[in-house]
């Protein structure tokens, strides 16, 4: 008889909520790989004296940190849900020609709301599985190599409250043939004004791309009695820092006079308007392709010299910020087949 357990069964289903603190049945699974990681923080209460060189006292319980460090390759019917958990919530799909477009965003001079999320996790011992809920990530990396392979996504999930010995939704299964997002499906233009973005390619250049978007998330607790005790009862991002990173060969575009290379160490910031646009070859609905349009501004703040297959390349780093002209830090725009987030 097999050992019960196998890592092989472990499956992520995710359900988007309606509200805080409300869990709802997960409806969609999404192949993600890592592990939930439950902490109760139990706290070993004062040193004081109790008559042994061992303890006596038992500890205590604090409100509870439950986070998931998830990884695994981006599909285009991803990105709108990490989008949503990450930079901006509230959002729905356009419908067009039987296509589903999502845009998310960021919003910099108001407060931001982000979508919340059960999530259950389990393997084949469906007694032993969790159901964590209000679910948002704290920070997603988005990112291809040399290889030009499929982007992949990190992203480190936070959540408010779990339950322990839930089995996961039966039925839920990860989609076996979504369209990637691909590295070699990739273009990247770079811009001197808002009005200009998406002019300007940079070609036969960019081996790689990463995009990193951080949010510092402050977690409300109040003292309402025992029925709801160290419960978050909401989340405020008190910031984000979002950096877009770029490894080129050495070019005309990349360095030497009036190159991107140049801009960065230039006397003052220099404000350049990025444009990330990945096509791919599937197409959904008549001549419609999957896409994925990803802009965002900033200034380059560091280069690294680096080596790629027995060439020098230079690796560039963009702060990202807010702009007037534009009117956003990031904005996430994809073009898939999927009505709902989950």
């Amino acid at each position: 008889m097999p050992i019960q357990g196998f890592t092989r069964f472990r499956k992520w289903n995710y359900g988007k909520q309606s509200a805080h603190g409300t869990a709802v049945t997960p409806t969609r699974a999404v192949g993600w790989k890592g592990v939930l990681d439950v902490n109760p923080n139990w706290t070993q209460q004062a040193d004081v004296d109790v008559g042994s060189i061992d303890p006596v006292l038992a500890d205590y319980r604090l409100g509870t940190d439950i986070t998931a460090s998830l990884t695994g390759p981006l599909t285009y019917d991803d990105i709108p849900l990490i989008m949503s958990a990450g930079v901006r919530g509230g959002q729905t799909a356009v419908t067009s020609s039987s296509t589903y477009q999502w845009t998310h965003q960021a919003v910099s001079l108001t407060a931001t709301t982000l979508d919340e999320f059960t999530t259950e996790w389990g393997d084949d011992v469906t007694s032993d599985g969790f159901k964590a809920r209000d679910g948002i990530l704290e920070s997603i990396e988005l990112g291809f190599d040399e290889t030009l392979g499929p982007w992949t996504f990190t992203g480190s999930w936070r959540y408010g409250y779990v339950d322990g010995g839930v089995a996961p939704t039966a039925g839920l299964a990860v989609g076996s043939n979504l369209p990637l997002v691909f590295g070699a499906d990739t273009k990247l233009y770079i811009d001197s004004t808002s009005g200009g973005i998406g002019s300007t390619q940079i070609s036969d250049a960019l081996h790689r791309a990463s995009i990193t978007i951080t949010n510092s998330i402050d977690q409300k607790r109040f003292a309402n009695g025992s029925n709801s005790r160290f419960a978050i009862a909401g989340y405020g991002v008190t910031s984000r820092e979002i950096t877009a990173s770029f490894t080129f060969a050495k070019t005309s575009q990349t360095v030497g006079i009036a190159s991107e290379a140049a801009k960065w160490l230039s006397a003052d910031p220099t404000n350049r308007y990025l444009k990330v646009e990945v096509t791919s070859p599937s197409i959904i609905s008549g001549a419609i392709p999957y896409s994925w349009d990803l802009r965002l501004s900033g200034n380059w703040i560091t280069r690294t010299d680096e080596e790629v297959g027995g060439n020098s390349v230079v690796t560039l780093v963009c702060r990202g910020r807010y702009d007037a002209g534009l009117g956003y830090a990031l904005r996430s725009y994809v073009v898939n087949n999927r009505p709902t987030l989950a």
